[in-house]
């Protein structure tokens, strides 16, 4: 009894051990995932509030600074010449996204992009910049 009693307090010290090398030890941040990347389909975000989405082939993902994401079922955005449009509800939200092939500017950072975003979410009205394709590095 005293054997396994000595055993189990060496095998908890040694996982003890463990954790706090682990939570002393720096790591380094987390590498760009460029699969994900590879397979964005539209991209956006805009300031005050600081909002941004990405959709991809399987989901459109929406973020509010301070909020928990949101997530839509993706279809491809329908399109009007110079303007896409995506419109969608999941079972607390409706948005609708209008991407214009039009330049945009960042008001906070000056950053030139080539399509400006307009977000209407549950009546919320959003402006921002943003591109399509891959994610910024």
């Amino acid at each position: 009894m005293k054997w396994m009693l000595v055993l189990l307090a060496l095998f908890l010290s040694a996982c003890q051990g463990t954790d706090a090398i682990r939570q002393n030890t720096a790591e380094p941040p987390p590498e760009r995932n460029t699969q994900m990347a590879s397979v964005v389909i539209w991209w956006a975000h805009g300031n005050e509030p600081f909002w941004h989405f990405t959709a991809d082939a399987g989901k459109l993902r929406f973020e509010n600074l301070g909020e928990d994401a949101e997530y839509f079922s993706y279809r491809v955005f329908d399109s009007d010449g110079t303007t896409r449009t995506f419109n969608a509800k999941n079972a607390t939200s409706s948005i609708q996204i209008r991407m214009m092939h039009k330049t945009c500017f960042n008001d906070m950072s000056g950053a030139e992009y080539p399509w400006t975003a307009e977000v209407t979410i549950d009546g919320r009205k959003l402006q921002g910049c943003g591109e399509r394709g891959s994610l910024p590095e």
